[in-house]
């Protein structure tokens, strides 16, 4: 039995009845911490042993099939691994570096990642200690600094020291801060010492302030092929603008815009451009402009090699740029359109650009089959977005569509996006002229979201008469007013064709190839005539099945007021119905257990750098 801890102290506490040899020996104090030779030697044997453990497996590891790549190319592995790794993770996640693993699996994998300078090219701007030992190891390979929102001033001003060595420069900054001063100090040095490696660079700041980083005129950069502003001001005349590949440049002061003369002249000093994207940084036309016309051909600047043209401004100012500019032939040119209205009249502004507006797309949509448009979505709310594809249904339509429909960001599958934030009435009238500009004919598929006003007879002019005759997807999402148009020109169409006769009933089919129908988040109601019934569609389909033209699929998704006996219903007329069981607003408990709820402390696992107040 194990005695308790008072009785083994009071045990402890009494004296030993034992004889002056006893309690010489139990004074463990005087005995000397000495090895004997005899312990050495074991240990001396046991360590040699385990160097020659290490050695043997060392060279059984050699007889391995992934041990007979060479270096070089295992280097070229790690460094293509690290590299996808950030991409994957934004620069101041320490995910980022988990490419670090690679320098655990075994000693010859660790001395290749050691002896890999470019594999620490990427400094991690978290910690001090983890860039000290980066820009160490990477040697003399080109430097790649990129800022993401959490990092050490201290670091990037380390890294902005080897400016022979950069290569690419992405930095967030804080305005009037430290970071302002650095980087100020960075863009000066470019005025006199030249950065030969410098390829890529980037300044943005989030909101506008005050005071901004300013280009300098002289910027000695003779490798810089790519170049992004946000917020950040420079002179058009500036040696930077000068053989780049990418101009990105968003949210430029009023003094600094340029000329109609000064954009031109600069586009011409980079005729290998690909990639053209200017913000509120277009030249400005006069307030009571009356007109507008083409250049002749020989004013133009063409730019052969363009694969992405975005421009956002005004539109008689965004109109007044396109008119002197040269889309090419190239079957993979992305174009985006964003135009707002001045203090004129929006009407009076459209017509003033539509000649224009109507060149650029005829140049976008050349009758070239992976330049025809097969699928277009339209997103309305408070403002009109037109989207064209060459895709059928492209993968990032799928789901709500104002959450995807205003990214910057395109894929190839997107040639074209046009984006008017004009008010209701010349909405109207700029969907109207759109559609007489595109050739719809080609279309497969439709997408349509948001609250807009059709015109009379929208639903007529796009599906009917022969308008689109190989559409056989519709998606309609959070849009009563479209729906409830297009199920009244359904049935005006079936009621006006029945007493025409078979002959003209079979001319006027409506929307032959139409098979596919999805219905999201629409209110279906029997108490409003505003609203559109079950029953009414349930009617339509029933004569498009009687018709020949019955729909394969129907999807019906987040729709309210319809019950399970509509669902049965429709499906004794389509084959494939898709319901969620969503009826009403009261058929979901809303409420949260709030009991349930933790609080998460730890917001940062950031347990390898020290923060302090040049931390950012």
């Amino acid at each position: 039995m194990i005695p308790s801890y008072s009785g083994m102290w009071s045990v402890l506490k009494e004296p030993f009845a034992c004889d002056s040899e006893l309690m010489v020996a139990a004074d463990t104090t005087s005995i000397p911490v000495l090895s004997t030779r005899a312990q050495t030697d074991i240990d001396n044997e046991l360590e040699a042993m385990e160097e020659r453990m290490r050695a043997l497996r060392t060279r059984r590891n050699n007889f391995s099939p992934i041990s007979s790549i060479p270096p070089e190319i295992l280097g070229t592995i790690f460094v293509q691994h690290a590299q996808q790794m950030q991409l994957l993770h934004v620069p101041d996640n320490p995910a980022v570096l988990s490419w670090l693993k690679v320098g655990h699996i075994c000693r010859h994998w660790r001395e290749v990642a050691l002896g890999t300078p470019e594999l620490w090219a990427t400094p991690f701007l978290n910690s001090s200690r983890a860039t000290e030992e980066m820009l160490m190891r990477s040697k003399m390979a080109p430097l790649n600094l990129r800022c993401g929102q959490r990092y050490r001033m201290d670091s990037v001003q380390k890294a902005l020291m080897h400016i022979d060595r950069l290569q690419e420069v992405s930095l967030p900054f804080l305005n009037g801060g430290i970071t302002y001063r650095w980087v100020m100090e960075f863009l000066n040095k470019l005025s006199s010492c030249s950065a030969p490696r410098l390829q890529s660079l980037s300044l943005e700041e989030e909101f506008a302030q005050t005071l901004r980083i300013a280009i300098p005129i002289s910027f000695v950069a003779p490798n810089l092929r790519s170049l992004q502003l946000k917020y950040c001001n420079l002179s058009w005349a500036s040696s930077v603008l000068t053989g780049l590949t990418v101009l990105n440049i968003k949210k430029l002061s009023p003094e600094c815009l340029p000329t109609l003369e000064e954009l031109i002249s600069a586009l011409r000093r980079m005729p290998g451009l690909r990639f053209l994207e200017l913000e509120d940084a277009l030249p400005t036309l006069p307030p009571q402009t009356m007109s507008l016309s083409r250049a002749p051909p020989a004013m133009n600047v063409r730019l052969p090699h363009l694969k992405r043209l975005r421009l956002v401004a005004k539109i008689l100012d965004v109109a007044n740029v396109l008119a002197h500019i040269e889309l090419p032939d190239s079957a993979m040119l992305e174009v985006q359109i964003g135009c707002r209205p001045s203090l004129m009249n929006a009407n009076q502004e459209w017509n003033l650009s539509l000649p224009i507006i109507s060149h650029a797309l005829e140049s976008c949509f050349k009758a070239k089959s992976c330049r025809t448009p097969r699928s277009m979505r339209l997103f309305a709310a408070g403002r009109i977005h037109v989207q064209y594809s060459t895709v059928r249904n492209p993968s990032s339509w799928v789901g709500s569509m104002s959450e995807t429909c205003l990214d910057p960001e395109w894929a190839v599958e997107h040639p074209v996006m046009l984006d008017f934030d004009f008010p209701n009435e010349t909405s109207t009238a700029i969907l109207s002229d759109l559609w007489r500009l595109v050739p719809i004919k080609t279309l497969e598929a439709l997408y349509i979201e948001g609250f807009f006003s059709c015109w009379d007879g929208f639903w007529t002019d796009l599906l009917g008469r022969g308008a689109a005759p190989n559409l056989a997807y519709l998606n309609l999402r959070e849009t009563p007013q479209a729906l409830e148009d297009l199920i009244i020109s359904l049935r005006s169409t079936h009621s006006s064709t029945r007493s025409i006769g078979w002959r003209a009933h079979k001319e006027l089919v409506f929307s032959p190839a139409l098979s596919h129908l999805v219905l999201a988040s629409l209110e279906f109601d029997t108490s409003f005539s505003t609203f559109t019934r079950a029953s009414d569609l349930l009617d339509v389909l029933i004569d498009r099945v009687n018709e020949g033209r019955g729909l394969d699929y129907l999807s019906i998704t987040g729709c309210t007021c319809i019950s399970a006996h509509d669902v049965r219903l429709l499906r004794e007329v389509v084959a494939d119905v898709q319901w969620d069981e969503y009826e009403s607003f009261d058929d979901f408990d809303l409420a949260y257990d709030y009991d349930s709820l933790e609080e998460d402390d730890d917001d940062d696992d950031y347990d390898f750098y020290d923060a302090g107040d040049h931390y950012y």
